[in-house]
């Protein structure tokens, strides 16, 4: 037998400095702002191997975002504006995918952990140039949130037993290429694009469910690019505390240990799981979320830590976009799926999110051109692969947000 034939030997698990290594890790997240931990959480996710392996072939798709011919030129630029094209792209061939999650990382400041469950990675773009506006990504909704949960006035057995849960999705991802963002609120634009019945057909062909709600949640509180959006209502603040989570480097030694030392803990955590999130309940395709906390939570336990003294602060905003009048009341199964009636605004799609969107974004881009105050730099992660930490905060930081 050659060497290359065999199989590398793990490293051996010290639990001790793995520990050390744990805590010390969780230390140094706790001391961040949010804005610092979401700018590292980016880095390390740029230091991947496949990132640095393949940064030549992502530095080509740079090339793929739109931008004005000429931000300073205020009436061609209302001109490309007002001919822009907005539709969506459902991107389903593995390779197209490998591509947008590659651009997902580029453009977007918080780094991209595909779910569990369903999901869809849709891209948005202009028909007339064929460039990027931005990226949306559907996934299974999660299975509490108070605020959502309270304005739907659905329960357990409504969300799982009769899996209605599966009428509704979280936008998971929701970004815009830059300067397309900043300077034309192009947030907005690629949200409303969330509703639109190509997104809708599709999860009626993939899922068999007709999808009456999106919602999704925003970083820093509800002060967000997604107020004053007439598809998406303000729910309020995420309750509850959450967990920060270890880099990936010192998270996978203890979760393989938990699978080896602690396998029937293991098993019946995620069986459990799986139960709670209606996968016990014949809903084929139903969310699965919590796992990765519970772990993390036992982790916890071994080493001695109180989960307690890593919790965040930060409490989320909480959106939803209802698309029917009577939505929540199919949510609650107190009407069948022929008695809904679609709000008018989501019947009309595209062509109402581009009378809407196109006024705000040149009176947004009048506004800063009169006042000396555009952007006109992308924001794309290239140079960040194989940079410094601190390199990276120097040059980053202060785009965290935009």
């Amino acid at each position: 037998m050659n060497f290359w034939d065999t199989e590398p030997a793990k490293p051996e698990f010290d639990f001790d400095i793995q520990k050390r290594e744990l805590i010390d890790n969780m230390d140094y997240l706790a001391k961040m702002t949010v804005e610092e931990q979401t700018l590292y959480k980016k880095w390390v996710e740029l230091q991947e191997e496949s990132m640095i392996k393949n940064k030549s072939q992502i530095a080509e798709l740079y090339d793929a975002q739109w931008a004005p011919t000429d931000i300073n030129n205020l009436e061609q630029t209302i001109k490309e504006i007002e001919e822009l094209e907005p539709y969506v792209e459902i991107v389903e061939d593995a390779k197209d995918s490998t591509k947008w999650t590659y651009l997902r990382k580029m453009i977007h400041t918080m780094g991209f952990t595909a779910n569990p469950g369903r999901n869809v990675k849709i891209n948005v773009k202009d028909k007339k140039s064929g460039k990027l506006l931005g990226q949306i990504s559907l996934a299974s909704d999660v299975t509490s949130m108070a605020v959502r949960d309270n304005y739907i006035g659905w329960n357990k057995d409504n969300k799982f037993k009769e899996g209605k849960l599966n009428h509704t999705t979280i936008a998971s991802t929701i970004v815009c290429t830059q300067p397309l963002g900043y300077n034309f609120l192009g947030g907005k634009l690629v949200a409303m694009m969330t509703t639109v019945p190509e997104v809708r057909n599709l999860w009626k062909e993939k899922y068999g469910q007709t999808l009456i709600a999106v919602g999704t949640t925003s970083l820093y509180g509800i002060h967000s690019q997604y107020n004053g959006i007439p598809h998406f209502k303000t729910l309020g603040e995420s309750a509850g505390k959450i967990s920060l989570k270890p880099d990936d480097k010192y998270y996978e030694p203890w979760h393989q240990w938990l699978k080896e030392n602690r396998s029937e803990w293991y098993e019946t955590a995620i069986t459990n799981e799986r139960i709670r999130n209606g996968k016990s309940m014949g809903i084929a395709s139903g969310p699965v979320s919590g796992i990765k906390q519970k772990i993390l939570g036992q982790i916890f336990k071994e080493c001695g830590i109180k989960q307690s003294s890593y919790h965040h602060g930060f409490k989320r905003g909480v959106y939803l976009a209802m698309m029917y009048d009577n939505g929540p009341e199919f949510l609650r199964s107190e009407i069948d799926e022929e008695q809904l009636v679609m709000k008018k605004k989501f019947e009309e799609g595209v062509d109402y999110i581009n009378r809407w969107w196109k006024k705000k974004a040149i009176k947004r881009y009048t506004k800063l051109h009169s006042e000396g105050r555009l952007k006109p730099e992308h924001l794309f992660y290239i140079d960040a692969i194989g940079m410094s930490w601190e390199q990276m905060k120097s040059k980053y930081l202060k785009e965290v947000g935009r």
